[in-house]
């Protein structure tokens, strides 16, 4: 009985062990392709795909920071979000301040890319850019079925 039972075992693993494997490298493409997205769609100033790429906090808290920084005594962070899904003036504007900043080039053609962590619907992905001291973490979430970049959640300062 106990040898029917182990040839038993050893044949489930043998059947569900390299699905289980293959599952978690298409799970890596994924989030290595959603990242790349990313960075590419900043290089050609796609800014609706920009948005689209990233997660539901980061783009929570860019539409938040910018209400804030507005000022004025209204601000609709529903209107700010459309701005930005459709890639419209506010958007624009604020994508072309941070790429003056920002040049994803560094990130696409001089840095390593390493996959790190996938657990559940989280994953990261360390760069590492050819003349840093340090490498940079770059998290991205499942969300929708989809790998989005946790653009806040890896480089803007904790609040």
């Amino acid at each position: 009985m106990k040898k029917n039972l182990s040839l038993l075992l050893c044949f489930f693993l043998a059947l569900h062990l390299p699905l289980s494997v293959h599952a978690a490298d298409n799970d890596a493409d994924a989030v290595l392709t959603s990242a790349e997205g990313l960075f590419k769609s900043m290089r050609q100033g796609d800014y609706p795909r920009i948005w689209a790429c990233l997660s539901l906090k980061s783009q929570d808290t860019i539409v938040h920071d910018i209400c804030k920084a507005m000022s004025s005594g209204s601000c609709s962070e529903k209107a700010i979000a459309d701005d930005f899904a459709k890639g419209e003036a506010l958007s624009r504007a604020y994508w072309d301040a941070y790429l003056k900043n920002f040049d994803p080039a560094m990130v696409l053609e001089e840095s390593r890319w390493e996959m790190g962590s996938l657990t559940g619907d989280r994953a990261s992905i360390t760069l590492t850019f050819k003349k840093a001291q340090k490498p940079a973490t770059l998290r991205l979430f499942r969300e929708g079925g989809l790998w989005k970049v946790g653009l806040t959640e890896s480089f803007w300062s904790r609040k």
